[in-house]
């Protein structure tokens, strides 16, 4: 039965991507907010059952990556769509836009099972980490009435984001992995500490889901400028 244990987990992520794409098209962002977190937990912990239990396996490698690719692609970009459709009802076409993550993510997906040279680090965004950039973002800016609410509320924002944000994805720019203790693992620990209380405080009187979704949103932020960052030094 062991073997199956980290399939399982891997099914439960890809089950609570498909409830994300369900929220995300009824408009429900701080559910799809929810789901996403799911997702990380059970992504995260079936990699670490399948090392405890010495339990790899082809099927389970290629069953991750689809089950990432509903969680971490279509379901962000899904959550976009929506968000743009009301904005901008008008304008139908440009709603359809944001699926281009998806294609990103399957892309990157496909190479990176297939790619030996990352064991230890990432070339490009990780689909994971691009939806906790994405989402906590839409949540953030659906349920506010600030700055992030405006800029997203534009006609070209989310169309330009989507573009960037796929080019990070299938991009060969060297990108920091858990996988992989370093220096730099502290400072992004202690960067993101700092800014989660930030946040926390800034927020404390306001739904759960906003403080959330700026909290991460601003960790993962700093989680790309410090690749990005490294990414130019080593050049």
């Amino acid at each position: 039965m062991k073997k199956h244990i980290p399939n399982l987990l891997t099914l439960c992520n890809l089950l609570s991507g498909c409830a994300g794409v369900v929220f995300a098209v009824r408009g429900n962002f701080s559910a799809v907010l929810v789901t996403l977190v799911i997702s990380e937990f059970f992504d995260f912990f079936d990699g670490f059952s399948a090392r405890a239990l010495g339990a790899y396996s082809e099927i389970g490698k290629q069953l991750d990556s689809l089950a990432d690719l509903i969680s971490f692609g279509l379901a962000p970009a899904t959550c976009l769509s929506s968000w743009y459709g009301i904005a901008h009802p008008e304008i139908p076409l440009l709603r359809w836009f944001p699926f281009l993550l998806a294609a990103a993510s399957a892309l990157r997906l496909a190479k990176f099972n297939i790619d030996t040279r990352q064991s230890t680090s990432f070339l490009g965004l990780a689909t994971s980490g691009c939806a906790l950039l994405l989402t906590p973002l839409a949540v953030y800016s659906f349920y506010t009435e600030g700055f992030l609410h405006i800029l997203m509320g534009t006609v070209w924002f989310i169309p330009v984001l989507t573009v960037l944000f796929s080019f990070l994805l299938v991009c060969e720019w060297p990108m920091f992995s858990l996988k992989k203790m370093t220096g730099q693992l502290k400072a992004f620990i202690v960067g993101s500490v700092v800014l989660v209380i930030a946040c926390v405080i800034r927020e404390i009187k306001g739904p759960w889901y906003v403080t959330v979704s700026l909290s991460i949103f601003l960790i993962l932020v700093y989680y790309l400028v410090l690749n990005i960052a490294a990414s130019f030094k080593r050049q």
